[in-house]
């Protein structure tokens, strides 16, 4: 069995493919957009690869890994400061191949259900009376010698498997512990100072308005105070959406101890090399521990509800070196 959505893995490469030779094509393009052409070849080369898998969890990994590196693209487009056709012209493009991709990625992986992959004992053949199965299924003629029947192999229940199992919680025992990337505090820690600077709320005269978040909750209450550590392998995250821009983003806390959706937050972010700002939230999403059915990692989703200059420097200094996570607006 192939990748069910080979056909949509094909439709976005060739569209990221023509993005690619008319970017190429173009006279004066900057710099900085030139530079990502890069990693639109390395997502056409993984949605390539996604065509051809020979499995579900294998042609899911090849799309997701797509998607991180064309979500890192468009963020990256949003930094460029130059003005030319060929960057409105290859956001679009890349946004209209995140809208392919993205539903791809919370499509349920298909379980082996079809009659051709179940065991002999259990195929619809098998059950019927002996005249009207298959040749190759009929007990043999009286005389013949019987041939031995090949050991059969018991079904898996499980669904196949699409993350590493230590990622996983095990459904008949307690939740095993995330890396600590994020806890709730109980207060703010003395050492963190907010980030200078105004906020930053990104270009939005070009930006679409379905494509911004929705309005942040207004705070009945003292905010919690929560800290997000990120580094380059924790399961812990920047996030973005269709429109780039990181100010329209947020946090994604890998956390057994999400709070409520809309709860206003107070958060610390800290990064590699001993960096940090704070900023102003509210849990947008929440991915339930208890979901089995899910492949995301459990947690919640913290929205940006102002950046300041110093700190969105500080997320793209970052997300130059780690693609962001994409969340659907």
């Amino acid at each position: 069995m192939g990748y069910s959505s080979a056909d949509e893995a094909r439709q976005a490469r060739e569209a990221l493919g023509k993005a690619l030779e008319t970017l190429q094509q173009e006279t004066d393009v900057p710099e900085e957009v030139l530079a990502l052409t890069q990693n639109v070849a390395r997502s056409i080369g993984a949605l390539f690869e996604a065509e051809y898998a020979s499995t579900e969890p294998d042609g899911k990994t090849c799309v997701k890994n797509a998607l991180g590196t064309l979500s890192q693209t468009l963020a990256l487009l949003q930094d460029v400061k130059s003005e030319h056709a060929a960057l409105n012209t290859t956001t679009e493009s890349i946004a209209d191949v995140i809208s392919i991709l993205f539903p791809l990625t919370t499509k349920p992986t298909l379980r082996p259900d079809s009659a051709s992959e179940r065991p002999v004992s259990q195929r619809p053949e098998a059950q019927a009376p002996a005249s009207q199965r298959p040749a190759s299924q009929r007990p043999p003629a009286s005389g013949a010698p019987a041939r031995a029947a090949p050991p059969s192999v018991a079904p898996s229940s499980q669904p196949p498997e699409t993350t590493a199992p230590s990622e996983r919680p095990a459904a008949s025992a307690a939740p095993p512990s995330i890396t600590p990337s994020a806890r709730v505090v109980a207060s703010r820690p003395p050492s963190a100072r907010p980030a200078s600077g105004r906020p930053h709320s990104g270009p939005p005269a070009s930006i679409p308005t379905s494509m911004l978040p929705p309005p942040a909750p207004i705070p009945t209450g003292e905010r919690q105070q929560i800290e997000a550590n990120l580094g380059a392998t924790t399961q812990s995250n920047f996030y973005v959406g269709f429109s780039g821009e990181i100010a329209h983003g947020g946090v994604f806390l890998a956390t057994y101890e999400a709070l409520p959706k809309d709860t206003s937050v107070r958060m610390l972010v800290t990064l590699p090399g001993g960096f940090e700002f704070q900023c102003d939230g509210y849990v947008r999403f929440v991915r339930d521990p208890m979901d089995f059915a899910s492949e995301s990692e459990p947690g919640m989703g913290v929205q940006f509800e102002g950046l300041s200059g110093e700190a969105r420097e500080l997320v793209m200094r970052f997300i130059r070196k780690r693609p962001p996570i994409f969340y659907d607006v």
